[in-house]
Protein backbone atom coordinates (compact mmCIF):
# COMPACT_ATOMS: atom_id res chain seq x y z
CA UNK A 1 0.00 0.00 0.00
CA UNK A 2 1.20 3.52 -0.92
CA UNK A 3 0.27 6.73 0.51
CA UNK A 4 -0.56 9.67 -1.98
CA UNK A 5 -0.79 13.02 -0.56
CA UNK A 6 -1.84 15.91 -2.48
CA UNK A 7 -2.83 19.26 -1.89
CA UNK A 8 -5.72 21.55 -3.81
CA UNK A 9 -4.86 25.50 -3.19
CA UNK A 10 -7.49 28.02 -3.43
CA UNK A 11 -7.64 31.47 -4.48
CA UNK A 12 -9.17 33.81 -2.05
CA UNK A 13 -13.17 34.08 -3.55
CA UNK A 14 -12.66 30.60 -5.42
CA UNK A 15 -14.67 29.24 -2.35
CA UNK A 16 -16.66 30.73 0.43
CA UNK A 17 -16.04 28.43 2.70
CA UNK A 18 -12.52 27.96 2.05
CA UNK A 19 -12.24 31.87 2.31
CA UNK A 20 -13.19 31.63 5.95
CA UNK A 21 -10.23 29.28 6.53
CA UNK A 22 -7.89 32.05 4.54
CA UNK A 23 -8.95 34.94 6.21
CA UNK A 24 -8.20 33.01 9.61
CA UNK A 25 -5.21 31.15 10.43
CA UNK A 26 -6.55 29.60 13.63
CA UNK A 27 -9.76 27.94 11.94
CA UNK A 28 -8.80 24.19 11.01
CA UNK A 29 -10.51 21.15 9.64
CA UNK A 30 -9.87 17.24 9.54
CA UNK A 31 -11.90 14.18 8.99
CA UNK A 32 -12.37 11.53 11.41
CA UNK A 33 -14.06 9.19 8.64
CA UNK A 34 -14.67 10.02 4.43
CA UNK A 35 -16.38 7.10 2.53
CA UNK A 36 -17.48 7.80 -1.30
CA UNK A 37 -18.78 5.80 -4.40
CA UNK A 38 -18.20 7.65 -7.63
CA UNK A 39 -21.13 9.73 -6.81
CA UNK A 40 -21.78 10.45 -3.29
CA UNK A 41 -19.32 11.08 -0.30
CA UNK A 42 -20.26 11.48 3.16
CA UNK A 43 -17.98 11.43 6.43
CA UNK A 44 -17.11 13.50 9.80
CA UNK A 45 -14.97 16.44 10.00
CA UNK A 46 -14.07 18.09 12.93
CA UNK A 47 -13.46 21.89 12.94
CA UNK A 48 -11.70 24.24 15.68
CA UNK A 49 -11.72 27.52 15.87
CA UNK A 50 -12.16 30.64 18.38
CA UNK A 51 -15.33 31.09 18.96
CA UNK A 52 -17.19 33.79 16.70
CA UNK A 53 -15.07 32.28 13.67
CA UNK A 54 -16.74 29.23 14.29
CA UNK A 55 -20.12 30.81 13.96
CA UNK A 56 -19.26 32.16 11.13
CA UNK A 57 -18.21 28.89 9.60
CA UNK A 58 -22.20 27.92 10.21
CA UNK A 59 -23.18 30.57 8.56
CA UNK A 60 -21.39 29.89 5.35
CA UNK A 61 -21.67 26.08 5.03
CA UNK A 62 -25.65 26.38 5.88
CA UNK A 63 -25.21 29.26 3.31
CA UNK A 64 -23.72 26.94 0.77
CA UNK A 65 -25.78 23.42 1.53
CA UNK A 66 -28.89 25.30 0.65
CA UNK A 67 -27.39 27.03 -2.58
CA UNK A 68 -28.68 25.37 -5.60
CA UNK A 69 -25.70 26.55 -7.58
CA UNK A 70 -23.04 25.18 -5.56
CA UNK A 71 -20.19 23.01 -7.34
CA UNK A 72 -17.54 20.46 -6.51
CA UNK A 73 -14.24 21.44 -7.21
CA UNK A 74 -13.95 20.42 -10.51
CA UNK A 75 -17.03 21.69 -11.56
CA UNK A 76 -19.92 19.35 -11.25
CA UNK A 77 -23.04 20.62 -9.50
CA UNK A 78 -23.97 19.42 -6.25
CA UNK A 79 -27.24 17.82 -6.82
CA UNK A 80 -28.13 16.96 -2.65
CA UNK A 81 -26.06 18.37 0.40
CA UNK A 82 -26.90 17.62 3.95
CA UNK A 83 -24.93 18.21 7.25
CA UNK A 84 -25.62 17.51 10.62
CA UNK A 85 -23.84 19.07 13.93
CA UNK A 86 -23.45 15.94 16.07
CA UNK A 87 -21.57 18.30 18.94
CA UNK A 88 -20.63 21.97 18.91
CA UNK A 89 -18.26 23.82 21.69
CA UNK A 90 -17.41 26.91 21.78
CA UNK A 91 -14.05 25.66 20.30
CA UNK A 92 -15.16 22.72 17.85
CA UNK A 93 -18.23 21.61 15.81
CA UNK A 94 -18.55 17.82 15.06
CA UNK A 95 -20.39 17.34 11.26
CA UNK A 96 -21.47 14.55 9.22
CA UNK A 97 -21.99 15.69 5.68
CA UNK A 98 -23.24 13.76 2.49
CA UNK A 99 -22.57 15.22 -0.78
CA UNK A 100 -23.91 14.10 -4.29
CA UNK A 101 -22.35 15.26 -7.62
CA UNK A 102 -23.99 15.77 -10.97
CA UNK A 103 -23.03 15.23 -14.59
CA UNK A 104 -19.39 16.18 -14.95
CA UNK A 105 -15.68 16.55 -13.55
CA UNK A 106 -16.39 15.17 -10.27
CA UNK A 107 -14.61 16.00 -6.42
CA UNK A 108 -11.47 14.00 -5.20
CA UNK A 109 -13.17 11.94 -3.36
CA UNK A 110 -15.52 10.83 -6.34
CA UNK A 111 -12.62 10.44 -8.73
CA UNK A 112 -10.71 8.08 -6.39
CA UNK A 113 -13.49 6.23 -5.19
CA UNK A 114 -14.58 6.04 -9.22
CA UNK A 115 -10.62 4.76 -9.96
CA UNK A 116 -10.25 2.73 -6.88
CA UNK A 117 -13.61 1.48 -6.03
CA UNK A 118 -13.78 -0.34 -2.54
CA UNK A 119 -10.95 -0.29 0.04
CA UNK A 120 -10.41 3.15 -0.41
CA UNK A 121 -9.07 4.89 2.32
CA UNK A 122 -8.89 8.61 2.85
CA UNK A 123 -8.60 11.55 5.11
CA UNK A 124 -8.73 15.36 4.58
CA UNK A 125 -7.54 18.59 6.43
CA UNK A 126 -8.11 21.87 5.91
CA UNK A 127 -6.17 25.36 7.21
CA UNK A 128 -5.32 28.32 5.62
CA UNK A 129 -5.79 28.34 1.72
CA UNK A 130 -4.67 24.75 1.33
CA UNK A 131 -7.54 21.58 1.03
CA UNK A 132 -4.73 18.29 1.79
CA UNK A 133 -5.79 15.13 0.89
CA UNK A 134 -4.21 11.78 2.04
CA UNK A 135 -5.23 8.76 0.22
CA UNK A 136 -4.04 4.98 0.99
CA UNK A 137 -3.92 3.32 -2.17
CA UNK A 138 -2.81 0.28 -4.01
CA UNK A 139 -3.31 1.02 -7.69
CA UNK A 140 -1.72 3.35 -9.85
CA UNK A 141 -2.73 7.31 -9.17
CA UNK A 142 -1.37 8.98 -12.85
CA UNK A 143 -5.34 8.59 -13.68
CA UNK A 144 -6.60 10.08 -10.57
CA UNK A 145 -3.75 12.94 -10.68
CA UNK A 146 -4.38 13.89 -14.31
CA UNK A 147 -7.98 13.43 -14.37
CA UNK A 148 -8.34 16.35 -11.18
CA UNK A 149 -5.86 18.35 -12.16
CA UNK A 150 -7.46 18.85 -15.49
CA UNK A 151 -10.82 19.63 -14.79
CA UNK A 152 -10.21 21.99 -11.26
CA UNK A 153 -11.89 25.09 -11.11
CA UNK A 154 -11.13 28.71 -11.73
CA UNK A 155 -8.86 29.57 -8.77
CA UNK A 156 -7.74 26.03 -7.79
CA UNK A 157 -4.17 24.53 -8.14
CA UNK A 158 -3.27 21.13 -7.76
CA UNK A 159 0.13 20.10 -5.87
CA UNK A 160 1.72 16.42 -5.49
CA UNK A 161 3.12 16.08 -2.07
CA UNK A 162 4.28 12.83 -2.12
CA UNK A 163 4.05 9.37 -3.26
CA UNK A 164 5.48 6.55 -0.60
CA UNK A 165 5.14 4.74 2.19
CA UNK A 166 2.49 5.79 4.57
CA UNK A 167 3.62 7.10 8.58
CA UNK A 168 3.06 5.55 11.43
CA UNK A 169 2.56 6.03 15.26
CA UNK A 170 5.84 6.99 16.97
CA UNK A 171 6.99 3.89 18.80
CA UNK A 172 6.31 5.86 21.50
CA UNK A 173 2.64 5.95 21.16
CA UNK A 174 2.74 9.92 20.87
CA UNK A 175 0.94 11.30 18.31
CA UNK A 176 2.45 13.11 15.50
CA UNK A 177 1.86 16.72 15.87
CA UNK A 178 2.81 19.86 17.12
CA UNK A 179 2.00 23.50 17.84
CA UNK A 180 1.41 26.06 15.03
CA UNK A 181 3.32 29.10 15.25
CA UNK A 182 0.17 30.95 16.51
CA UNK A 183 -0.17 28.55 19.42
CA UNK A 184 3.60 29.02 20.42
CA UNK A 185 3.67 32.76 20.14
CA UNK A 186 0.29 32.58 22.63
CA UNK A 187 2.39 30.12 25.32
CA UNK A 188 5.26 32.28 24.80
CA UNK A 189 3.28 35.63 25.64
CA UNK A 190 1.81 34.01 28.86
CA UNK A 191 4.88 33.07 30.02
CA UNK A 192 6.65 36.06 29.47
CA UNK A 193 4.25 37.76 31.03
CA UNK A 194 3.81 36.02 34.32
CA UNK A 195 0.01 34.20 33.59
CA UNK A 196 1.41 31.19 35.40
CA UNK A 197 3.11 32.67 38.08
CA UNK A 198 1.49 32.38 41.56
CA UNK A 199 0.14 35.27 41.99
CA UNK A 200 -0.83 35.66 38.33
CA UNK A 201 0.66 38.81 36.65
CA UNK A 202 -1.74 39.13 33.92
CA UNK A 203 -5.07 37.90 32.89
CA UNK A 204 -5.71 36.53 29.34
CA UNK A 205 -7.76 39.67 28.42
CA UNK A 206 -4.83 42.08 29.23
CA UNK A 207 -2.15 39.49 27.17
CA UNK A 208 -4.49 39.61 24.27
CA UNK A 209 -4.23 43.22 24.39
CA UNK A 210 -0.79 43.83 24.53
CA UNK A 211 0.02 41.12 21.47
CA UNK A 212 -2.99 43.07 19.70
CA UNK A 213 -5.07 39.49 19.71
CA UNK A 214 -8.80 39.49 20.33
CA UNK A 215 -9.35 37.69 23.86
CA UNK A 216 -11.53 35.01 22.32
CA UNK A 217 -8.66 34.18 20.14
CA UNK A 218 -5.63 34.47 21.88
CA UNK A 219 -7.75 31.99 24.82
CA UNK A 220 -8.14 29.45 22.11
CA UNK A 221 -4.59 29.25 20.84
CA UNK A 222 -3.38 28.71 24.55
CA UNK A 223 -5.99 26.04 25.39
CA UNK A 224 -4.56 24.50 22.53
CA UNK A 225 -1.31 24.61 23.50
CA UNK A 226 -1.49 23.98 26.92
CA UNK A 227 -3.73 20.55 25.45
CA UNK A 228 -0.63 19.96 23.63
CA UNK A 229 2.24 19.78 26.61
CA UNK A 230 -0.56 18.08 28.44
CA UNK A 231 -0.39 15.19 25.91
CA UNK A 232 3.55 15.47 25.90
CA UNK A 233 3.74 15.27 29.57
CA UNK A 234 1.00 12.30 29.64
CA UNK A 235 3.14 10.22 26.76
CA UNK A 236 6.91 11.22 28.62
CA UNK A 237 5.94 10.55 32.61
CA UNK A 238 2.67 9.11 32.88
CA UNK A 239 3.04 5.83 31.16
CA UNK A 240 -0.35 6.92 29.51
CA UNK A 241 -1.65 5.29 26.70
CA UNK A 242 -2.92 8.37 24.54
CA UNK A 243 -4.86 6.09 21.94
CA UNK A 244 -7.86 5.57 24.22
CA UNK A 245 -8.15 9.43 25.51
CA UNK A 246 -7.61 11.33 22.07
CA UNK A 247 -10.08 11.57 19.31
CA UNK A 248 -9.52 9.32 16.45
CA UNK A 249 -8.53 12.68 14.08
CA UNK A 250 -5.82 13.32 16.32
CA UNK A 251 -4.41 9.84 15.66
CA UNK A 252 -2.52 8.81 12.52
CA UNK A 253 -3.96 5.99 11.89
CA UNK A 254 -2.69 5.06 8.58
CA UNK A 255 0.11 2.49 9.45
Amino acid sequence: MREFVFTVEYEKGADEVMNLFIEHADLYARSMEINATSETVWGIDKVVGPTTVLDEFDDRLERVASDPNTTGMCGAPVTEYEYTILSSNPESRKIHSLRREGDGPRSIPLVAANHVGEGLIMRSERRGDQFRWRLLIDEPVAAIHEEVRENLREGLSLTVERLGTPPCLLEDGRVKQALTPEQKSALEAAIERGYYEEPRQQSVTEIAADVSVSRSTFQYRLNRAEAWLAQQFAADSLDVDLDVDLDPEDIEFIQ
